[in-house]
């Protein structure tokens, strides 16, 4: 089966509530995805969501369309969708990094743009997750974007 990895950010619709907003979707993730064959990681700052998604077309089809329709987040653009090999994230249903001073503030940049660079997004997730200790990390290979 050929899988792919779907980027995209969006618009927090209240910014005071985007942590407890990130840990809803989270919840929901873990709970959720594996029955889709689903794998991912969230990262977030007060205003913007960003999640990376691995699956097959027709399970990201199908989870694309209830986030357009979620109310926790508004303004989604999918930045990027590519075939992949291999997943970044094949242990996780979904996992949120935690971010190092430095990686919030990588992150904070990116996102600033109003489109940012799925590439440097998926490394930074990648990377913060890797720096987290995780024993399934691999080396990030050239398929990262």
């Amino acid at each position: 089966m050929q899988f792919e990895r779907l980027t995209y950010v969006s618009h927090a619709t209240d910014p005071a509530e985007s942590v407890m907003a990130a840990s809803d979707i989270l919840e929901q993730s873990v709970r959720k995805n594996p029955r889709n064959n689903i794998t991912g990681a969230l990262a977030f700052t007060p205003s913007r969501f960003v999640q990376v998604l691995e699956g097959s077309h027709g399970s990201l089809d199908v989870l694309l369309l209830k986030l357009a329709m979620d109310p926790r987040h508004h303004d989604m653009i999918v930045l990027a969708r590519i075939p992949i090999q291999h997943r970044l994230f094949s242990d996780w249903s979904m996992i949120a990094p935690v971010f190092t001073p430095q990686g919030r503030a990588r992150l904070v940049a990116l996102v600033a743009d109003q489109t940012p660079p799925f590439g440097a997004l998926n490394e930074l997730i990648y990377e913060m997750w890797a720096e987290q200790g995780s024993a399934t990390a691999r080396s990030p290979s050239p398929e990262v974007q």
